[in-house]
């Protein structure tokens, strides 16, 4: 009896969590988050970039980093 308990909170959790995806998406949500962390992600390769010219040397992980990214 606990297995069928367990699989029904499990299923359940699964619908509930499908539903709020789906509700992130349809209220534009998800969009607007992306779009902030493409932003963000953008301005901090920006100051490792700047970094890397004013630096003697720069770290090699920032700079394969930068690399992959862009």
């Amino acid at each position: 009896m606990k297995s069928h308990l367990d699989a029904l909170f499990a299923v359940l959790g699964l619908v509930l969590g499908v539903a709020a995806m789906a509700a992130t998406v349809a209220t534009g949500q998800y969009g607007q988050a992306a779009g902030a962390e493409a932003r963000g992600i953008d301005a901090l390769l920006r100051v490792v970039e700047r970094s890397h010219y004013n630096a003697p040397q720069a770290p090699a992980s920032l700079l394969a980093i930068n690399e992959v990214i862009r």
